[in-house]
């Protein structure tokens, strides 16, 4: 293992941790409560302010802005927190915000091995999962959570507070203020439902039988006449032995916000 490298030009302060490997470039500020996991590399023109902890192997471009304060008008300067997990990829001029107090730990937090291309930016609060992929300038606003292996196209704007449900896919230049469901493709503004991901299902390994049970369930509980409440009665009780249809149900019933449905036809 060997000892950290830092450009000449990069200021670090003395109290940051640089663990094993870490490689920090020139002109990059590491601020005061910072801790950079082993294998960790770091761009130019960086500023990463604490408390922020980032784990191993993480790659960070260019001009990027790690734990800044929240853009929030009720912050009053509290020492909130952004935690980042491992072998993760951020392109150059991603911004990541720390948490507020508004939320129980005060932490914003990215899991690991996420793809997050430039000019993105993830606000406070928000709770990003692993093996998401998010194009270009993808705008998550404060306290938004996106489970795993979501997709997204360049150019979203995701509303405060939504929930983007695993392996959903969402198409470039959408905008939503309501959740977006599991398993399902979206897009446009407001984010109409087109359809099961499959091509995602596919590639990660479901089988034919998983996915018939998913269309099944998706024609109950996008497509038919019943009424909301009893498509979800009628998914848990028929799909019983479906794990993805028990999550929509599960997602439909603990969203506050309400989740997008598919457009009707005219």
């Amino acid at each position: 293992m060997s000892v950290p490298t830092v450009h000449p030009t990069a200021i670090v302060d003395s109290s940051a941790v640089l663990e094993a490997d870490v490689k920090i470039g020139p002109y990059t500020v590491v601020g005061a409560g910072v801790k950079v996991g082993a294998g960790t590399t770091v761009g130019a023109h960086c500023v990463i302010e604490g408390p922020t902890v980032i784990g191993q192997r993480n790659r960070v471009g260019h001009q990027c802005s790690f734990g800044a304060p929240p853009q929030d008008l009720g912050y009053k300067g509290d020492p909130t927190r952004l935690e980042i997990g491992d072998d993760n990829f951020f392109g150059d001029f991603v911004q990541i915000s720390r948490g507020t107090t508004k939320n129980a730990d005060q932490t914003t937090r990215i899991g690991s091995r996420n793809f997050i291309m430039a000019y993105c930016h993830v606000g406070h609060d928000c709770v990003l999962g692993n093996n998401i992929i998010a194009a270009n300038a993808v705008q998550l606003a404060g306290h938004v959570k996106v489970e795993d292996r979501v997709v997204f196209g360049g150019t979203v704007a995701i509303h405060q507070f939504c929930r983007i449900g695993t392996f959903a896919m969402i198409s470039g230049g959408s905008v939503t203020s309501l959740d977006i469901p599991p398993y399902c493709r979206v897009g446009g503004w407001g984010c109409a439902v087109f359809g099961l991901n499959l091509i995602g299902l596919e590639r990660n390994g479901f089988s034919r039988d998983q996915i018939r049970r998913l269309r099944d369930a998706y024609k109950i509980l996008f497509r038919s006449s019943v009424p909301y409440e009893e498509a979800l009665k009628k998914i848990e009780t028929e799909f019983s032995d479906s794990k993805e249809a028990q999550n929509w149900v599960k997602f439909f019933r603990e969203s506050d916000r309400g989740v997008v449905r598919e457009r009707e036809n005219k």
